[in-house]
């Protein structure tokens, strides 16, 4: 009996010791979940959106993950174009629009509408439309009023008119310009029209360093209110890169909020290889470069007074998703705060710990 207790008691203390590092494990384990994870969003002061693939969302299990928790707006970012939604005449086609819609909801984030009107993704029957003045009102203002009726009460914004003027601050010539007299007012009111309380923006691009340009849209947006058309808000796209100057910039951002209109920056990146220099790397010091707009660009926005905070919007997700890859060509191109793998850039966390 005394041999066999020597040679059951280093076993049981084995066994002792096994399961006090299993219990010390599960308590780790266990504060570790009850710490919640931090997110940019939630240390900011207005909505923080992206634009998105609904074809990302349905295959891509991380995409999904990462565009569900990391941002507070979500914007379509082709599925509410005219091209998508309205591909014949007698015919409207919502279902990928609705399911981006559905996505947002069940993670209690707001939709932002782009764009209704925009001389880019025009299907082609609206090209070879024929008829008079009246008739291409008519045409598109059911267009504008049954999409905006589609969506009313689940949208909060629309960008009702996209990219309107040329760099120099002229009209741009559309089919719409050329057919519609004043059709930017003409949108804008029947938008008002078929949603009293939805949101309505002007879009456009490329305002720094071009004064004229910029001159153009504060000069619709004192047209406007002298008319009682009715617009709320300006869409900065912020399509900046690393070298853009940083004064032309703020300067956009200050005459813009000086309307009183809420303001959005609504398809952020900034390019670090604007040039598609095909040895370009991407290194600490274009990481660098890329940060300090981030910075410059989150900070200006918080100067705008709370009320006219509409949002800042990146231009999709991850780096691999980007536009810039794919309707520019820049393959080297990583213009987002997610890369590839849609992970957080190291730019993320210097965010979060600079804004909160």
């Amino acid at each position: 009996m005394h041999v066999f207790f020597i040679l059951r008691k280093p076993f049981s203390m084995k066994i002792l010791y096994t399961f006090f590092l299993l219990a010390i494990s599960q308590l780790i384990f266990a504060q570790s979940q009850s710490v919640p994870p931090v997110f940019l969003k939630d240390v900011l002061t207005f909505p923080l959106g992206a634009s998105v693939n609904p074809r990302l969302l349905d295959e891509n299990v991380t995409y999904r993950e990462r565009t569900g928790s990391e941002f507070s707006s979500i914007t379509a970012e082709n599925h509410m174009k005219m091209m998508n939604v309205h591909p014949g005449a007698d015919r409207f086609d919502f279902v990928l629009g609705d399911e981006i819609v559905a996505f947002a909801k069940n993670r209690k984030q707001r939709i932002h509408g782009h764009t209704l009107v925009w001389h880019n993704q025009v299907p082609q029957w609206m090209k070879d439309f024929q008829g008079d003045q009246v008739a291409w009102e008519n045409m598109l203002k059911n267009h504008i009023q049954t999409v905006v009726a589609h969506y009313k009460g689940k949208v909060a914004g629309w960008d009702v008119v996209n990219e309107a003027f040329l760099d120099d601050g002229s009209l741009r010539p559309t089919i719409w310009s050329d057919h519609i007299p004043d059709y930017l007012a003409k949108s804008f009111l029947w938008a008002r029209e078929a949603d009293p309380n939805v949101i309505l923006f002007y879009n456009d691009y490329g305002q720094d360093g071009k004064p004229k340009k910029m001159q153009a849209i504060l000069d619709l947006v004192a047209d406007f209110k002298k008319r009682n058309v009715p617009i709320d808000g300006l869409g900065l796209q912020m399509h900046v890169n690393i070298n853009s100057k940083n004064e032309a910039i703020l300067e956009v951002i200050t005459k813009s909020a000086a309307t009183g209109l809420s303001i959005h920056f609504s398809e952020l990146d900034v390019a670090v290889n604007p040039k598609n220099n095909p040895d370009f790397v991407y290194d600490d010091v274009a990481k660098d470069e890329q940060l300090n707009k981030f910075l410059l660009l989150f900070n200006s926005f918080k100067s705008i007074p709370l009320g006219q905070q509409y949002g800042i919007t990146f231009w999709n997700v991850g780096d691999k998703d980007s536009w810039l890859r794919g309707y520019f060509k820049r393959p080297k191109e990583n213009p987002l705060l997610f890369d590839d793998s849609y992970a957080r850039k190291p730019a993320y966390g210097i965010l979060y710990q600079t804004l909160k």
